[in-house]
């Protein structure tokens, strides 16, 4: 969630209703919902192994791989375990199962496995007899994929634990504008590639620095980066980091490649579930294939409903545009290169968090070679960065409360 200092102002009356009524609600049932694990079983093959837990009453986990070797842990609160470890069955590349309290407060279930294994599915579900089911789905995987994942929570865990630590002055922390900058691609997926070979994946990590060594120089305002070397993350884990960030503001930072070598210049896109033109909806169908690439298609998100997440989505989508128009009018000014029609929208996966105001900026066309001339060049880049830290402080300065 946004920073105090930076809340939607709609919404604020909203968010205290459901605070204290979550407050009291779980105030009044705390006593009686104790998490107790009534079951828990696997099954599977060499290939693939499926691991469904039981619980009376949902339950608040996080998920976690080691290596060394290779095993997948799911922390949980204090917990009754309700079965008898004998019975569980340890099919495939499954070895062993342990589990149990680590301290008063706190349990845990670690799965070694005899391969390392990439997670393809992480499902809660709310069973018709009132009981919980939290479903896994273990792929058998190369160590280099494995690697690649570890990397990738190792580095959300860091940005958390970042976080923690900023938060230790919670005052002063809260009136701090957080802005995530996401390096678009990254390991295996380079994104697009120049003509003279020059790979998306490194421009938008150059120029990502670049743009946080320029934030960090100013007062009140937190940056923080995705990723800050050659890793993969899914699109979703780029939301998730910029969420448990605590992001005002979320900035993807892209490169593309077209097949008409005549286009160029920047474009700015917001999120929309409807394209503005057909050029938009082709580049946020090829930027959202991105997942594919390490085996994992993208799962589209049910419908939201609930009256609180759509007022918030509503309000952020108007800061996203708000701050897209910013970029523009701060790039036409000093005469850098735009595409007609510049600010753009489509329904891109990485834009989707219903509370964080997000842009995805296209820096230009790697496919033209006097956009990619300009991009490769370090000051080129400065520039063209100054003019959007320069428009997240104008952001920051018309939103404050």
């Amino acid at each position: 969630m946004a920073s105090l200092c930076f809340k939607y102002p709609f919404l604020a009356f909203f968010l205290l209703i459901v605070f204290f009524s979550t407050y009291l609600s779980h105030s009044v049932h705390a006593e009686s919902e104790i998490l107790r694990l009534i079951s828990l079983q696997a099954s599977g093959d060499m290939n693939h192994v499926r691991i469904t837990v039981i619980f009376n009453t949902r339950p608040d986990y996080t998920i976690m791989p080691l290596a060394r070797p290779p095993r997948l842990v799911i922390n949980l609160p204090e917990t009754v375990f309700l079965i008898e470890k004998n019975h569980i069955k340890t099919p495939g590349f499954l070895k062993d199962v342990r589990y149990g309290m680590i301290s008063y407060e706190r349990a845990r279930i670690i799965f070694k496995t005899a391969s390392p294994f990439r997670l393809e599915n992480v499902v809660t579900n709310f069973l018709q007899n009132g009981k919980w089911q939290l479903t896994i789905d273990l792929i058998n995987s190369s160590d280099q994929e494995f690697e690649h994942a570890l990397k990738a929570w190792q580095m959300q865990k860091k940005q958390e634990d970042k976080t923690r630590d900023k938060n230790q002055d919670k005052q002063a922390h809260s009136c701090l504008f957080t802005v995530v900058i996401d390096p678009g691609h990254g390991a295996f997926d380079n994104g697009a590639t120049g003509v003279n070979g020059v790979l998306e994946k490194e421009i938008t990590l150059a120029f990502a620095k670049v743009l946080q060594n320029l934030l960090q120089k100013e007062s009140g305002i937190n940056v923080y980066l995705t990723r800050e070397d050659d890793i993969f993350l899914r699109l979703n884990e780029r939301v998730k980091i910029a969420r448990n960030l605590g992001a005002d503001l979320f900035i993807s930072i892209h490169a593309d490649h077209i097949d008409l070598p005549d286009i160029r210049g920047a474009t700015v896109y917001t999120i929309s579930d409807k394209a503005s033109d057909a050029l938009a909806k082709a580049l946020a169908e090829h930027e959202n294939q991105a997942d594919i690439l390490d085996g994992l298609p993208f799962n589209e998100a049910p419908e939201v409903t609930d009256i609180l997440i759509d007022l918030t989505r509503r309000e952020a989508q108007a800061f996203s545009i708000n701050f897209a128009e910013k970029v523009i009018v701060s790039l036409e000014k000093s005469k850098i290169s735009l595409i007609k029609n510049p600010h753009r929208y489509a329904g891109f996966q990485v834009l989707r968090a219903p509370d964080i105001p997000s842009v995805l900026i296209e820096l230009g066309y790697l496919s033209n070679f006097e956009d990619e001339k300009l991009i490769s060049d370090p000051l080129w880049r400065e520039e063209m960065a100054k003019l959007i830290a320069r428009s997240v402080r104008d952001y920051i300065s018309s939103h404050k409360r």
